[in-house]
């Protein structure tokens, strides 16, 4: 029988005990496996699972190279998750789609080959929502995911499986993308956190879009800031085939973690929070800010005054570089699309020059409010989406504008992002991001760290499903 207390092993404390060899990466495992079989019959959070024997195979490896002396560091020996909609050699990859049903990619994207590099163990292809176009993850070719928190809400998208992978315990971390709030919205409607990282942190090759997409980046869903921070500095680092990559030394996102709040300029805007949200995010919202000041920060007032221009912006931009981007993977393919996708792409239609032009004119726009504010502050603060989980009866076309806006910015201007657990509303997780300028990802992290050391209310709980699983 696996040991279940393993489950709540963070990332670092699971890597500390198999670099101590106090814990078996076999042992770690299996514990995993155990409660992926027990519960992701009920969330539907992956698509494909690796073979077990490989998965054991590779922890098995992992601990003959740890006992001989062989520690890659952080990642070696711990189990991760890998979002659908990265290459993954050997390992069927469907973009969430019915089209690539039988793909099995010849090639690791950027993020896989670095974490075998690393000695991590895969263990499956977490949910996404069909092309990674939209944010529930109720996928027509493969079956909804659900919420771990409530099985009739959704988990978010499009990296809905990663967000209801790490709730519900079924690993201590799990790779997403977020293309305008992919990653945020499952960390926000899951209750756990993670980090969208400045654009070309961490290498995009081999993730659907192509090499080439401006705002689509990877990153990692914890349930932990700390750990959010350890994996994206295991896995940050140039990539000359990654057309955004930072030529650059990696930051160090861990170091400063525990540096606190006091004396940084915490941004405030009443023009972020449009669509309103409802009264228990705003007051989750609020309640934040005010842990932020008694911790010493000072708040900020400051405009957003082309806020209104994010989501179609945003909605303009998954036309046109997405647009190139699904031409060039389907190629001969006939194009088969579930009903909600087909609803999309009639709105999402490549534009004429013109709106290119205008689009390209919005993002600027867009992202030099975000620069004028980091003039005068240090990060902003804002809710991840106006609302808890929606329903996953619910209609997405719907919901998606009033959600979109809170999100897409940080894509438009290439800016890290730290989505972190708010409180809960009926039940269901609420959440707030921390903003950053680009390449602050670790101011970000250091003000979300600070903030979950100071309330349990910005602390990653586990659902019920998972606890008794």
């Amino acid at each position: 029988m696996a040991d279940r207390a393993l489950l709540r092993l963070s990332l670092a404390e699971a890597a500390d005990r198999i670099r101590r060899r106090a814990l078996s990466p076999i042992e770690l495992t299996e514990a995993v496996l155990a409660q992926i079989d027990a519960v992701d019959p009920t969330l539907n959070a992956f698509t494909t699972l690796a073979p077990r024997e490989q998965v054991l195979g590779a922890a098995r490896a992992a601990e003959r190279e740890i006992a001989a002396g062989t520690y890659r560091g952080l990642l070696h020996g711990i189990p991760v998750s890998v979002k659908d909609l990265i290459d993954t050699a050997g390992l069927r990859t469907t973009y969430g789609s019915g089209m690539f049903r039988d793909h099995v990619p010849e090639r690791d994207g950027g993020v896989p080959e670095r974490l075998r590099a690393a000695g991590a163990i895969i263990t499956g292809k977490s949910a996404s929502h069909e092309l990674g176009q939209g944010m529930t993850t109720n996928n027509y070719f493969f079956g909804p995911t659900r919420n771990p928190w409530n099985l009739e809400h959704v988990p978010g998208g499009s990296s809905g499986g990663a967000g209801a992978a790490a709730a519900a315990l079924m690993g201590p971390l799990h790779i997403g993308t977020d293309g305008g709030g992919s990653i945020r919205f499952p960390a926000a409607f899951c209750g756990v956190t993670g980090l969208k990282p400045t654009l070309g942190l961490i290498t995009n090759r081999g993730q659907f879009g192509g090499a080439g997409t401006s705002f689509s980046v990877p990153g990692p869903v914890t349930r932990s800031v700390r750990d959010a921070a350890l994996a994206a500095q295991a896995l940050a680092g140039f990539d000359p085939e990654y057309l955004y990559s930072r030529p650059e030394p990696v930051p160090d996102l861990v170091g400063g973690l525990e540096g606190g709040v006091r004396g940084l300029r915490v941004g405030t805007s009443a023009d972020l929070l449009v669509p309103a949200p409802e009264p228990a995010v705003r007051a989750a919202y609020e309640a934040t800010l005010g842990r932020l000041e008694g911790l010493g920060a000072r708040l900020v007032a400051v405009r957003m005054p082309h806020h209104e221009l994010v989501f179609r912006t945003t909605m303009a931009l998954f036309a046109i570089e997405g647009g190139v981007g699904l031409d060039a993977i389907i190629g001969g393919r006939p194009r088969v699309f579930g009903p909600q996708v087909q609803r999309v792409q009639s709105l999402m239609r490549l534009p004429d020059v013109p709106t290119c032009v205008r689009t390209q004119q919005g993002r600027q726009l867009v992202t030099r409010d975000y620069q004028a504010a980091f003039c005068e502050v240090d990060v902003l603060v804002a809710p991840v989406a106006p609302m808890p989980a929606p329903r996953i009866d619910a209609d997405e076309i719907a919901f998606s504008p009033v959600c979109g806006p809170y999100c897409g910015a940080a894509n438009l201007a290439g800016i890290p992002s730290v989505p972190l657990p708010a409180g809960t509303s009926g039940g269901l997780p609420i959440a707030v991001q921390i903003i950053a300028p680009a390449g602050a990802d670790a101011l970000a992290l250091r003000v979300a760290y600070a903030l979950e050391q100071a309330a349990p209310e910005h602390r990653v709980q586990v659902p019920p499903l998972a606890a008794r699983a």
